[in-house]
């Protein structure tokens, strides 16, 4: 089974191909300036394998596109400056690869598409400028703060929750997995229901970075205010009143003890605990220790994941040949599933 656009068709005239193809395209196709505030960005046809990046069985009659740029399931507004046609085109899978990326190729129509454009060849075309796109759907809730809908991760802006191996103190000085529990209420308010999420940029991990709602509630907005995430004010100052709500209140994570998610990620001796005013005398070592707890933090959450000397993580599943020789200490991490440690940077052994 081929998933994404595997060779892009350049569509040149028989003289203009034998010229150099890719390696000339910008010789013989130009821009228009004529998209205005939009993208005029070089775009393509292309042949295809048995199913697109979103699982969907290929069809080349559907007005459907590979790109890079946007979320997969966004429906993109295209222009033909050539013939002024316009046509909602949806992006299904990934692409263009190879010399069609290397030359400048941003998006790769099927021939469904393409038809719709008038577009007989690679030439420029007009994409919308850079405002927020709407992914809607049920989603697959990853943790607290990540979700996917349609096969696009989405990392809800403004906030951050506990990671799943990351543990907490409750009011009595227990510990507890709280990313887990996090994840757990964030599906127990808004999972099985239909999601809009408004996503724009992406993170340094390729994740989109939207703000999402069911129905009139902002679904980062109750996080916070229900004590399971905090604001992340080094990108967004929109939910500190929702987290002085949470604090007062002593909800979620305030109820106890716990690292802030930004300084667990980095954290030593130093770091700061939030929460509970008094706070058993093995707190820190509680907080600090949680990711190479000897237990996972949760049956369900017992994928290990090593990062060797040279700085590379691989993770083992439960069974697998290594997986019961990788010891829980420093430089370990526990994972709910092999994708949320692929979102983290680690890869499965070879072999």
């Amino acid at each position: 089974m081929i998933f994404g656009a595997v060779a892009a068709v350049i569509g040149l005239k028989p003289s203009e191909a034998d010229a150099g193809g890719w390696e000339t395209v910008h010789r013989h196709v130009h821009k228009t300036g004529k998209c205005g505030s939009g993208k005029e960005v070089l775009a393509s046809l292309y042949s295809i394998g048995s199913r697109t990046s979103t699982g969907e069985p290929v069809s080349r009659d559907s007005l459907t596109a590979a790109s890079h740029e946007y979320p997969l399931g966004t429906t993109v507004s295209v222009t033909n400056p050539v013939n002024g046609r316009t046509c909602s085109i949806r992006i299904n899978d990934r692409g263009p690869f190879g010399k069609a990326r290397e030359a400048g190729v941003k998006i790769d129509f099927t021939a469904g598409a393409a038809r719709c454009l008038g577009m007989r060849g690679t030439q420029y075309v007009c994409l919308p400028g850079d405002e927020t796109v709407e992914v809607a759907g049920v989603p697959r809730i990853v943790d607290g703060d990540t979700v996917e809908i349609g096969g696009t991760k989405i990392r809800l802006h403004g906030i951050d929750a506990p990671e799943t191996d990351q543990l907490c103190l409750d009011e009595k000085g227990e510990r507890w997995p709280c990313g887990i529990a996090s994840r757990d209420e964030l599906v127990r308010r808004f999972g099985n229901k239909p999601w809009t999420c408004e996503v724009s940029s992406q993170d340094k991990y390729g994740r989109s970075l939207g703000s999402c709602r069911v129905g009139s509630e902002n679904v980062e907005q109750w996080m916070v205010r229900s004590g399971w995430a905090l604001a992340f004010i080094r990108y967004s100052r929109e939910h500190e009143a929702s987290e002085a709500v949470a604090r007062e209140a002593l909800s979620g994570l305030w109820g106890g003890a716990f690292i802030a998610p930004w300084d667990w990620r980095d954290r030593n001796r130093k770091t700061t605990i939030l929460g509970a005013a008094s706070v058993p005398r093995n707190a820190q070592e509680v907080l600090l220790g949680a990711a190479s707890a000897a237990a996972a933090p949760s049956p369900e959450c017992a994928i290990k994941g090593n990062v060797g000397r040279n700085g590379q993580c691989i993770y083992h599943q439960p069974g697998s040949r290594w997986y019961a020789k990788v010891k829980m200490g420093p430089g370990k991490r526990w994972f709910c599933t092999t994708k949320d440690a692929e979102a983290a940077g680690c890869r499965a052994p070879k072999g």
